[in-house]
């Protein structure tokens, strides 16, 4: 019989521990979430929104808040990477992520980037706007993708909150070039109680008219449009001319549009107080970053109700503030995962039974919330006195 050699088996024992462990720190560091958080200030201390925060390397990253914070999350192996940020009319601001970690303020400070597009480079606006709708396809990300939002909405009446939903989702889209998204499906979802007089219902996902109301995403008709140029700006060390389109009988909107690239960075439009953001990925494609829009109108009460309101007058104003980051984006069709829910077509948000995940969102890294939305959320608690913890779990069932 073989003599089995014990003090071998306790090496190679030690030396196989050894490998595991190395093995799982390895990973585990690499696997480790960083947050870097910030603010966005020009020279005068103004905060800057909407602005692209990325890592180089990956094209991983997010965008500074209405009122200029930002969040990234980060691994170990992403130190080493360099911060790039770009917003409009500001010059690329450049810094190593660790130096960034390492600063005692996490402030970054964004030079202003001064254009002035003389009348020899301007031509007429509707070129630009011509060539921008006729290259949407290769300035932006146009192939099936996936994208993963966070969207968030809320309700007030006479200034006052009255209800919030927000929802963790992927959609299947093909950008701007398409006139709507493919499909939308809702992973996770929370929502106050709803203390709304006038429960307005929309008959779909409010994500949807999101991209359908896009001026850039419908059939524009660019002759039958008023177009004249209002302003410059620049965009990666790119000049940008900033268009406005006047449609007959209807409200202005604004185009952001490159002078080399024909790229569209920003939309803005009055018709529903909407703003669509769009930065670059690893290839220079351009995807939708951030969005925003806001409806205000008068809405009847009932008599009754205006009583216990003490109104001088049968109406108040109802307010539906909407806000949307785009997390990430997957361009390999073989990891885009999107399965659609179809009562997304033809139920508001607020009605999709989605059971609240309190785990998810206690462990999820929300981005900086506005000062609107904080607003929202404490008033909902203060003004109620239930706390929005109690809101959600009672709500959302």
């Amino acid at each position: 019989m073989k003599k089995i050699n014990i003090t071998s088996i306790k090496t190679k024992t030690y030396f196989f521990i050894i490998f595991l462990t190395f093995t799982f720190l390895k990973t585990f560091s690499q696997d480790t979430n960083i947050p870097i958080e910030g603010v966005l200030i020009d020279k005068t201390k103004i905060t800057i929104p909407y602005a692209a925060i990325i890592l180089q390397k990956k094209a991983k990253g997010t965008s500074s808040t209405e009122d200029g914070d930002f969040l990234l999350m980060i691994s170990n192996n992403d130190l080493t990477d360099t911060l790039v940020v770009n917003s409009l009319g500001f010059k690329p601001f450049k810094i190593m992520a660790q130096d960034f970690l390492n600063k005692t303020e996490k402030t970054i400070i964004l030079e202003e980037s001064t254009i002035s597009l003389d009348e020899v480079r301007l031509v007429k606006p509707n070129f630009y706007v011509i060539n921008a709708l006729k290259n949407l396809k290769t300035t932006t990300v146009s192939n099936p993708h996936q994208l993963t939002l966070l969207y968030r909405r809320a309700s007030s009446e006479e200034e006052k909150a009255r209800f919030f939903i927000e929802q963790y989702m992927k959609i299947q889209d093909r950008g701007p070039s398409a006139l709507r998204m493919d499909r939308i499906q809702i992973l996770e979802s929370r929502k106050s109680a709803d203390y709304r007089f006038f429960k307005k219902k929309e008959f779909r996902h409010s994500v949807i008219p999101m991209t359908i109301r896009n001026p850039i995403r419908q059939d524009m008709r660019v002759k039958k449009i008023k177009w004249k140029k209002i302003g410059d700006s620049s965009y990666e060390n790119e000049d940008v001319v900033i268009i406005e389109g006047k449609p007959i009988g209807q409200p202005s909107f604004k185009l952001y549009i490159g002078v080399d690239t024909y790229a569209i960075y920003k939309v803005e439009n009055k018709a529903n107080n909407s703003l669509y953001v769009y930065k670059k990925n690893k290839e220079g494609k351009l995807y939708l970053s951030y969005h925003s829009r806001q409806w205000t109108s008068q809405e009847k009460i009932t008599k009754n109700l205006q009583n216990r309101l003490g109104k001088g007058t049968d109406k108040i104003q109802a307010t539906y503030k909407h806000e949307v980051f785009v997390l990430d984006i997957e361009t390999n069709k073989k990891k885009m995962k999107v399965r659609h829910n179809s009562e997304t077509e033809t139920k508001d948000m607020s009605l999709l039974e989605i059971p609240y995940n309190a785990k998810f969102w206690n462990t999820f890294q929300l981005p900086p919330e506005t000062k609107y939305f904080k607003r929202i959320k404490d008033e909902l608690e203060s003004n109620f006195g239930v706390s929005l913890e109690a809101q959600f779990q009672y709500s959302n069932k």
